[in-house]
């Protein structure tokens, strides 16, 4: 109780102003704030605005858009077929006796590839050599008449010719006889019914000379395909047939498959095939080229064709087929190309790559490879103009070895930048250095 009395006797003597207390607190707390950053905050932002004002110059290199010379070209992938590709399978049944050829041999149309057991195909042309001898013996022939062969000279159909010429001759002389009442109408009667079995023995006569006739062309049906069966146990490579899709491929076969053994049994039907042949002097290549380029594909276009067996060779040929159809599915057609085989080194069913020249242009504006960026399948490349960027959006045409044609956009003596493209956009301010630029101004 007295100290509480004492302070209510003096309270002035304990009271400090409530500014003393607000102001101590913002010293402190300023103090601490410099403490911590080292500078004011007002120097901070105002060198983060300096930083912000000054434009930033990105160093390129860049090279001179050119203009020559290009063929435009259509680039495709196809397989490469031989002319023409033949299975092979024996016309008659047999055991195969002597094969001649093996793979990678070459053949020569008409050439026997090999050779069935003749031993029943033999037998069966004399059985039809004697069937034949057998008719012939019947007309008195040694040998088969020729197609205009007069029967009147077969023994048989004289024979009874000369019957009926006796028959009609004593039916004339008893007719005459009766006018004149020498003879008797029996022995009229008699005559005229010899004259009528005589000439139906003549008819017959010649009836059945006919039908031997007709037996002996029948017998010499029989022994030409008894002959042709014969023959056909010498398994043959298929004659070209000259016509004029063919001409250009004129040549030899090559034994791509040998599917049949000595000893082995083989059969014309089911067929079993013995041999696969391909004609490959000259080579079909089949491609699928765009739709797009519909209108620009003709007929005896050149193509150049390369293969990886030989990477540093181009192998000419020229559109010889235009599939007049385009696939729904992949919504191209089908192109196919002649392309000429003399020295063989091209294979049936190898992969090829092929250019198909589809037009040329004098004045092609081209620029380096490594000008050229894709994005979201757009190809820019970015002009240099007053130490600008400037984006210009291309069209890829012809390529070359490091280099490809810019279609749009483009022309003779601009710049474009050919190195340091990932930091420029659409106005960047850029510095060329000063060797490529040299470089750039000499060419």
């Amino acid at each position: 109780m007295n100290s509480v009395h004492s302070a209510e006797k003096s309270p002035r003597a304990f009271q400090v102003p409530a500014v003393f207390f607000i102001s101590a607190a913002m010293v402190m707390t300023m103090t601490s704030l410099a403490g911590c950053h080292g500078k004011k905050p007002e120097a901070a932002s105002a060198d983060s605005d300096g930083d912000k004002s000054a434009p930033a110059v990105v160093p390129v290199s860049v090279a001179s858009v050119e203009v020559r010379p290009v063929q435009r070209r259509v680039s495709v992938v196809g397989t490469l077929h031989g002319f023409e590709r033949i299975t092979i399978t024996p016309k008659v049944e047999g055991r195969v006796q002597t094969v001649h050829f093996d793979v990678g041999d070459r053949v020569a149309p008409g050439k026997a590839l090999l050779e069935l057991d003749p031993t029943d195909y033999q037998l069966a042309i004399d059985e039809a050599q004697q069937a034949l001898n057998q008719e012939l013996s019947r007309l008195d022939l040694k040998q088969p008449p020729p197609n205009d062969f007069d029967i009147e000279q077969l023994p048989g159909v004289e024979s009874a010719n000369l019957l009926f010429m006796n028959a009609r001759q004593k039916f004339e002389r008893q007719k005459t006889l009766l006018t004149q009442n020498a003879s008797s109408g029996q022995a009229y009667e008699q005559a005229e019914t010899d004259m009528k079995v005589a000439s139906v023995a003549l008819r017959l006569a010649r009836v059945n000379a006919r039908t031997t006739l007709a037996a002996i062309k029948h017998r010499e049906s029989l022994l030409a395909v008894a002959r042709q069966k014969l023959s056909d146990t010498q398994v043959k490579a298929p004659t070209l047939v000259s016509d004029k899709s063919r001409s250009a491929a004129a040549g030899e076969f090559v034994v791509a498959k040998r599917l049949a053994s000595v000893g082995e049994m083989v059969r014309a039907f089911p067929s079993t095939p013995v041999f696969e042949l391909v004609m490959d002097d000259v080579l079909k290549l089949h491609v699928m080229v765009p739709e797009r380029y519909m209108s620009q594909v003709k007929m005896g276009l050149d193509v150049e064709v390369s293969v990886d067996a030989y990477p540093q060779e181009m192998f000419p040929g020229k559109v010889a087929r235009i599939n007049p159809t385009v696939d729904t599915q992949s919504r191209s057609f089908d192109v196919e190309a002649h392309i000429p085989n003399p020295d063989h080194r091209l294979r049936h069913g190898g992969f090829a790559k092929a250019e198909v020249i589809v037009g040329t242009a004098d004045e092609a504006v081209t620029v380096p490879l490594e000008a050229v960026t894709r994005f979201a399948g757009v190809s820019k490349v970015f002009k240099v103009s007053e130490e600008t960027a400037q984006e210009v959006e291309i069209v890829i045409g012809t390529q070359g070895p490091g280099w490809v044609e810019a279609i749009g956009g483009l022309q003779a003596g601009d710049v474009v930048v050919i190195s340091g493209q990932s930091k420029l956009a659409k106005g960047t301010r850029v510095s060329v250095r000063e060797d490529i630029a040299k470089t750039a101004r000499l060419k």
